[in-house]
């Protein structure tokens, strides 16, 4: 049994959601961490239930095995012939010596060339992975540890970290940083947003808008210093009050989520948006730029705080190859969205929340393949997380390929992708 390995993903898993687990289910991010516990330990990770996992990682003792791995520290050194020991001819190696000479220049400093710098955390979240793996090895304390030196602490960041991305968000109060797994591109809707531009992203089926727009939420309440920061959403509108909101038989307003937004302060995403009925946009161009607007429940002044992001497939022209039931938008509605920016899908993100890197690897050869003939099929994001689950189950990897990947396709156009992406 790995004493250290299992610490680290103890520790992890600590960082996560504290000690004992209180939790009755797990995230996707949760539940990987728990099962490599679990693989640490010689289980069958995938055969377990979250119960099961959660019931393994509540019995660590921690204490215990922290002595384990001091003992087998001490056993290793026991082991080592000492510095000085005499060799078979009976002499003393005077090795220490030399390398007591070597240690020094000729001006009695240390050879920094023998020692590896102390690793200096850039951010919060790096401080927290450096101080988790000082906590699994009491004796680093400069940076490295039985030859662990700064790139390799540099990658135990990135893996046990999960790859996340800390922002920095301006706020009167002082900035504040947020960390998590995130777009490539939030960074810049998030600068587009705080200056009070309405957004609006164009990419597939699955390339992270709605999860994007949730996160940016978080991240504008922080930056307005507003606890009660709104988030609205509504799909393709065929109607102007489906935003706008309506009265209904008994004469009283009803109140849309958009309205809420509008006044109260909010993100509001209009998901979708080349789906629409272009007549019914129309209503919502005076809402985008004034600071008032009409609705039926009368004039309301547009709170200063309100921000906007269209999703959309498209750019607004009709329909394309791939997405053949969006409407031509209006030059007005278009020209209220700025910037416009291209989301496309995030490979790297895509690989940090996969269930199976190996499998996800595939899929983006055969996505790359299918942009590369310009065959017309999506496979997103969606494909690799779903299908990940299902080969983490147990499912052969052909049947997972026809059921999430390659769904609806022709044998013959299969056997093309696959010839294609050497697969």
């Amino acid at each position: 049994m790995n004493v250290d390995l299992i610490l680290s993903i103890a520790e992890s898993a600590k960082a996560m959601f504290g000690f004992p687990c209180t939790k009755d289910t797990l995230t996707n991010g949760e539940r990987n961490v728990l099962k490599k516990l679990a693989v640490a330990y010689g289980k069958r990770a995938s055969q377990m239930s979250d119960e099961e996992l959660i019931e393994l990682y509540n019995n660590i003792d921690i204490a215990q095995l922290i002595a384990e791995a001091d003992d087998g520290d001490a056993d290793d050194a026991d082991d080592a012939e000492p510095h000085g020991a005499d060799d078979a001819d009976g002499e003393k190696d005077d090795s220490s010596e030399s390398e007591s000479e070597d240690e020094s220049d000729g001006d009695g400093g240390d050879d920094e060339s023998d020692t590896p710098p102390e690793y200096e955390p850039k951010n919060a979240l790096e401080k927290e992975i450096v101080d988790i793996i000082r906590k699994v090895h009491p004796t680093l304390d400069d940076g490295c540890h039985d030859g662990v030196n700064e790139k390799q602490i540099v990658d135990l960041i990135e893996k046990h970290g999960g790859g996340r991305t800390v922002v920095e968000i301006p706020k009167p109060s002082g900035a504040v940083e947020f960390d998590g797994l995130m777009h490539e591109k939030l960074p810049q809707v998030l600068k587009a947003l705080i200056r009070g531009d309405n957004v609006l992203l164009v990419g597939g089926a699955g390339s992270g808008k709605t999860t994007m727009a949730t996160q940016l939420t978080d991240m504008l309440g922080k930056a307005f210093d507003q606890d009660d920061y709104q988030f609205g959403m509504s799909g393709a509108m065929f109607q102007a009050y489906e935003v706008r909101g309506y009265m209904d038989a008994n004469g009283n307003y009803v109140e849309s989520s958009f309205v809420k937004c509008f006044r109260d302060g909010g993100l509001f995403l209009f998901d979708e948006i080349d789906g629409s009925n272009p007549q019914a946009l129309v209503a919502l161009n005076a809402s985008m730029e004034n600071d008032v607007a009409d609705f039926p429940c009368g004039v309301v002044k547009k709170h200063p705080n309100f921000r906007l992001i269209a999703c959309a497939n498209t750019y607004g022209r009709g329909a394309d190859r791939e997405y053949v039931g969006r409407n031509q938008l209006d030059g007005a509605t278009i020209d209220r969205f700025k910037p416009v920016i291209s989301l496309d899908y995030d490979e790297k993100l895509e690989l940090k929340i996969s269930p199976d890197r190996n499998f996800t690897k595939i899929v983006q050869k055969l996505r790359k393949a299918k942009d590369d003939m310009k065959i017309r099929c999506v496979i997103s994001p969606r494909a690799s997380i779903k299908g990940g689950r299902a080969i983490l189950d147990g499912c052969p990897l052909e049947e997972v390929l026809s059921q999430y990947v390659f769904g609806g396709l022709d044998d013959d156009t299969v056997k093309r992708i696959r010839t294609e992406a050497g697969e």
